[in-house]
């Protein structure tokens, strides 16, 4: 074609910051009352597995200085997701430091896991507003979040259509409870059974400290905010992370 150059969108470079004084970094020795900081590293990964490149800055302790240190590097990419600090807690300082150095423009989602989320702007040096989004701190908390509202965030900072992921209806193997009248997002495995007909299966324990339950979820099984249990045997909306081979997905997904 004779062409020199070409113009292409620049893949977004997204900071994560992980904060609290509880956390070691991989490899530091065990101390008692003390954990990993295993969320930079997830959602790191989730981050390249969708397109962008991922920034691990490091852990921010409990305390307005040591974030906003770490805030003034991060802001010289494209977007910065924070982990934890973002709940009711004593020590919980991200709240603070946005409405410091930046702007709130949601606090806390009706959806279970991750309640405790926010998003706003973090103010740039040279005078850009750069997008924020602050996750919960427990594991699966994190990277539900992240999947609702990073991943559909990088899709669109890469230039594409709005995420649309495909829903399906699947019969649950086990029920799916709702103590507190938010949307609850089960992590199940998806499979056809001898006829066909999608199933829906429970990952393991769905507490949010549960990590592996996320590991192996192939979708959400999706219960309503005014539903207060759905049993084993009905059927409910499956929403899909990824289809595991292209046969699995037929004509009665929707988008």
């Amino acid at each position: 074609m004779g062409k020199t150059s070409i113009e292409a969108i620049r893949r977004p470079v997204i900071a994560i910051v992980s904060t609290g004084d509880e956390l070691l970094e991989p490899g530091d020795e065990r101390q008692p009352g003390k954990i990993y900081n295993s969320n930079a590293y997830s959602i790191a990964a989730l981050v390249e597995k969708y397109g962008g490149i991922s920034r691990v800055m490091g852990i921010a302790r409990d305390s307005i200085e040591s974030l906003e240190s770490l805030l003034e590097e991060a802001v010289e990419y494209d977007m910065v997701v924070t982990s934890a600090g973002v709940s009711k807690g004593d020590y919980d300082v991200v709240k603070d430091v946005l409405s410091k150095n930046g702007e709130i423009a949601l606090w806390s989602v009706r959806m279970r896991p991750a309640k405790p989320l926010a998003f706003g702007a973090l103010n740039a040096p040279d005078g850009r507003k750069v997008p924020h989004l602050g996750l919960p701190g427990n594991p699966v908390s994190a990277m539900v979040a992240f999947e609702q509202f990073g991943r559909p965030a990088i899709r669109v900072m890469l230039g594409k259509a709005p995420l649309q992921k495909p829903t399906i209806r699947a019969t649950l193997d086990d029920a799916v409870y709702n103590h507190d009248g938010r949307r609850v997002y089960a992590r199940v495995d998806v499979y056809k059974d001898d006829v066909g007909n999608y199933r829906a299966r429970s990952t393991g324990n769905q507490s949010s400290g549960a990590l592996h339950s996320m590991a192996l979820a192939r979708g959400f099984a999706i219960c309503p905010d005014d539903v207060s249990s759905v049993p084993a045997g009905s059927d409910i909306d499956v929403e899909i992370l990824e289809w595991p081979d292209d046969d699995l997905l037929s004509d009665d997904a929707h988008h």
